[in-house]
């Protein structure tokens, strides 16, 4: 009795004093990047969505407005954040600094599009010159020099003499994406202040073409919100495989209790679409959170003892097995956070594969101000 007594208070003293024993890591990144299935892991860069609000009475080429308009935005290959800065006076206050502000300066945003086979790219931009600038929808003649000798200069008009009135776009939306929300940065009656078509090059085997453009705005507005069809505005609804995968909750799930399409990764969505609100959004959602639900209590009851067993050996077994977890908490696949580094003492998120994106052709169209085919 004695004997246990004894050991009671090492044990207990051990525990005050050693409360990780002799091998314990540090859990701080632990606590702030994956707690919560990384809520405040930071995004990645790939993961965003642009679109473009034109004023249907600035764009005149029907082809243009009911084919290709909302492929514009898929196609942009980089952007920036707005960026802001503030005009300051420092003012003397009886020998104390006071610092006030005098004005606000929204900085230009940067674009890089991929100029595309189909010309999409190529037609936003000869749109939108040809909708400020009469020099586009001149004929050759009326560049001639030889009417201007001759006193015949009323025919034509040049520059911005074009009669535009509204603004071409309506605003620009950058989204950026994470476990199933979205941010949005709408920049307000933005204008093209430069517009760069790239260059072409015969050693350029490997690369692709792009223009880029800068764009000033009078504001930024904010929204944010849970992602799904439709939601932020034309998000998923061109061009996206919407056919739910076999490895996915709603197309059956793996049935496994970790991992992408496992039962966690099922409950997680389902108590998620519940808890914001989005499976009461649409009779589509709240079938698709229905679906998910049925198939993740058919895997519930797939688990046994001896699975549940095997499967947390090859976890701790297989790098394959960590990085599956991984993938379906981090919101993107195949990132790990943390990794620290023992030479430096920093924290690094690794990449573990790269993002490819497809260009595919369309049907032709002219991109003329004056109207399509």
């Amino acid at each position: 009795m004695a004997n246990k007594f004894t050991r009671f208070l090492s044990d207990f003293a051990t525990g005050l004093t050693q409360p990780k024993g002799i091998m314990g890591n540090y859990t701080h990144a632990t606590r702030l990047f994956i707690d919560n299935t990384m809520r405040l892991a930071p995004k990645t860069k790939f993961n965003y969505y642009v679109r473009f609000e034109m004023d249907p009475m600035a764009v005149k080429a029907a082809n243009f407005k009911s084919k290709h308009a909302e492929e514009t935005g898929l196609l942009v290959k980089g952007v920036d954040l707005p960026k802001f800065s503030f005009q300051m006076d420092t003012l003397n206050q009886y020998n104390k600094k006071h610092n006030v502000y005098k004005r606000i300066q929204y900085d230009p945003v940067q674009f890089t599009m991929h100029d595309d086979n189909q010309g999409v790219i190529s037609a936003l931009w000869a749109l939108y010159y040809g909708y400020y600038i009469a020099d586009r929808n001149n004929p050759t003649q009326a560049f001639d020099r030889d009417q201007y000798r001759n006193g015949d200069t009323n025919n034509y008009a040049f520059g911005f003499d074009n009669g535009s009135t509204a603004d071409f776009f309506k605003s620009v939306t950058i989204y950026t994406m994470g476990r199933r929300r979205f941010v949005g940065y709408t920049l307000i009656n933005p204008k093209i202040q430069q517009w760069t078509a790239g260059g072409m090059e015969y050693a350029a085997g490997s690369e692709t073409a792009e223009s880029s453009m800068s764009l000033q705005y009078e504001a930024v507005q904010y929204t944010a919100g849970t992602i799904s069809q439709g939601s932020p505005k034309g998000f998923a609804t061109l061009h996206y495989d919407t056919v739910s995968s076999p490895l996915g909750v709603a197309g059956g799930g793996t049935g496994l209790l970790l991992g992408e399409g496992g039962v966690l990764d099922g409950l997680e969505a389902i108590f998620g679409a519940v808890g914001n609100g989005s499976a009461f959004e649409s009779p589509k959602s709240f079938l698709g959170t229905a679906i998910a639900a049925v198939n993740t209590y058919k895997n519930i009851r797939g688990l046994s003892k001896d699975s549940i067993i095997n499967e947390g050996v090859n976890i701790l077994t297989s790098p394959g097995g960590i990085q599956q977890i991984s993938n379906t908490i981090s919101g993107a696949a195949g990132i790990f956070f943390p990794k620290n580094d023992s030479a430096n003492g920093t924290t690094n998120a690794t990449p573990k594969r790269t993002a490819t994106s497809n260009i595919s052709n369309s049907s032709s169209f002219v991109g003329n101000q004056g109207g399509g085919t």
